[in-house]
Parts: structure tokens; sequence; C-alpha cells
């Protein structure tokens, strides 16, 4: 597991979004996991304080997974 996804797991388990941040699939719809979209919007804006990096709105929208997080992420850290 990349040093990305293991700290995107990291936030959200420093969120209390869900009892156990470790047993989330990377691969699927964190909606299909059972977060709604207010819980969405607090991990996203945890991300983006951790990172010290703005996501717009049209990027979040595509951001459904923690695969989609992780592979943002490291995409904008390339950039810097």
């Amino acid at each position: 597991m990349s040093k990305t996804k293991e700290k995107i797991i990291e936030i959200i388990a420093k969120t209390n979004i869900v009892a156990d941040a470790s047993m989330l699939r990377d691969n699927i719809n964190l909606a299909d996991q059972g977060i709604d979209s207010m819980d969405i919007f607090t991990i996203m804006l945890a991300i983006q304080d951790y990172y010290e990096i703005q996501i717009p709105d049209s990027d979040i929208e595509s951001l459904l997974s923690i695969n989609d997080l992780t592979h943002y992420i490291e995409s904008k850290q390339e950039l810097q």
C-alpha cells in the first residue's frame, strides 16, 4: 500500500466517520460503503488541510473512492 493511501485512510479514521477506516475498500465508492455526502465533504476538507491543497469542486465530483483520492493526491504532489 502506498504511503499516500495509508495517510488518506488515517485521515478518514481521524474524522470518526466510520468505526474502522481500515476496513474501507479502496476500490469501491465511499458512498457505496455508507459514507454520505456531508461526510465525504468532511473527508475532503481534512485531506485539503493535511496536504495544504485546494481541491476544486469540479475535481471532487470525480473523487469517489480511496483509490481516486490516492491517485489525485499523488498527481498533485508530482507537480510540486
